[in-house]
């Protein structure tokens, strides 16, 4: 329930039963990996701007949040590929994103001890302000892509369709309703809290990715060498016709072998969310000896710690993009159901295809032209803090937990533009 606040009631999160069913069946269509394809270019638009954005940074030499920067790309992205709207959170305000962001500062805290934050019962009405203004901005968006759709169904338009027209479609065939000249009340209801739930998963996850994308292979010089290789290999070393490259064939995309092993490295490593399951009288925990039962409990299983066992992972600890290069046999290969970062089975997520296009996109749009580096050390000097010990495992980019796992501090960064290559 402590997540209705920020994603409403009706979302694909807690949903149980026939209704989760339905409603899954309704959304999946339009996550599915070859109608996200055919919505590429907009991704890459929005990935653009982003770079443009970079090179700012990269001009005025200052630090940086990347964390702000990538978490406003994917916002718009999700605008784009559900809507078929340009948000444009990156270059404007948006009071969506504002209310959202806001929401989740009140979301409690793991491990908070601080009663005054957790019970202020202020955070009550800043709930439903914060709720109201997303609700009355997702209305009127959904209001005006069904009158857009309505328009191009007339005008006989052929485009590829938003995530949200194939959800509709779907919909409409499942109910039996017609698609007459308003959009179904029930549909609308769910779809404003469905989008809200893609805009919480998706944005910061993705978001969070992408800096440890960027953490890691600033780490490892080899394994960012091999990525940089890989991309001219697929696209030429002009990387001002990357872009348009992308556009024209999507699935170019697929041809990136080493960019989506080092990717599922940063997911094992750094995954940004984990779920929650019923206890079972069926389900017993075994532990040091002991036997635990979960019935009339809720069990967390932490992917951070799974995906860190020596029993499963060899090297557990070390970044080896390999592991998911290797075939079965090899003692990297990955055990089956061990590498969880978007959960398994039935209610795994279901933008995971999503978030593979969205940061192999941001690895090939980013990686060849800029040079990013973390900046803790500049950060503690600019705030006046010495926050030098605060590192998990030596590391001063470490995950902290507000809602979803994101880099602490928002990962500040300092970006320099590589020299152009022929």
């Amino acid at each position: 329930d402590f997540t209705y606040p920020l994603v409403g009631k009706k979302n694909l999160v807690t949903m149980e039963g026939k209704e989760w069913k339905m409603w899954r069946a309704i959304f999946n269509p339009g996550f599915a990996s070859g109608h996200l394809m055919s919505l590429v270019g907009g991704m890459v638009s929005d990935t653009v701007c982003f770079t443009e954005i970079l090179s700012d940074y990269a001009a005025k030499g200052n630090v940086f949040e990347l964390e702000g920067a990538a978490t406003r790309l994917t916002v718009d992205i999700i605008g784009n590929v559900v809507l078929d709207m340009a948000l444009k959170t990156q270059t404007t305000e948006n009071e969506l994103l504002k209310a959202f962001r806001d929401q989740l500062q009140w979301m409690p805290l793991a491990n908070d001890i601080n009663l005054f934050r957790k019970y202020n019962p202020v955070k009550w009405f800043v709930y439903r302000a914060n709720s109201k203004i997303m609700s009355r901005y997702l209305d009127r968006l959904l209001e005006q892509r069904f009158a857009d759709r309505r328009g191009e169904e007339k005008a006989n338009t052929k485009r590829s369709k938003p995530i949200i027209d194939l959800a509709l479609d779907t919909y409409l065939e499942e109910t039996g309703e017609s698609g007459g000249s308003t959009l179904p009340l029930q549909f609308k209801r769910s779809a404003i809290d469905q989008f809200k739930t893609f805009l919480f998963a998706g944005h910061d996850t993705t978001s969070s990715t992408a800096c440890f994308i960027i953490h890691l292979l600033s780490k490892h010089p080899a394994a960012l060498e091999k990525v940089r290789q890989e991309h001219d290999e697929v696209y030429g070393t002009d990387t001002s016709k990357t872009a348009e490259a992308i556009t024209k064939d999507p699935h170019s995309l697929n041809r990136l072998p080493y960019s989506l092993a080092v990717l599922k490295e940063v997911l094992r490593l750094f995954p940004p969310i984990s779920t929650v399951r019923k206890g079972d009288p069926n389900i017993l925990v075994h532990f040091d000896g002991k036997v635990y039962p979960t019935d009339g409990f809720m069990v967390w299983p932490v992917a951070y710690s799974m995906h860190r066992q020596p029993d499963l992972w060899p090297n557990a600890e070390e970044f080896i993009p390999e592991r998911f290069l290797a075939k079965e046999g090899d003692p990297l290969f990955p055990p089956k159901g061990a590498w969880r970062p978007f959960e398994y089975g039935p209610r795994n997520c279901i933008g995971q295809e999503l978030a593979y296009i969205e940061l192999k996109i941001f690895m090939v749009l980013t990686l060849r032209d800029f040079d990013i580096r973390p900046a803790y050390e500049e950060q503690d000097r600019i705030d006046g803090q010495d926050r030098s010990t605060h590192t998990v495992n030596g590391d001063r980019a470490y995950q902290v937990l507000v809602a979803t796992a994101k880099p602490v501090l928002g990962y500040p960064s300092r970006v320099t533009k590589r020299g152009k290559r022929q």
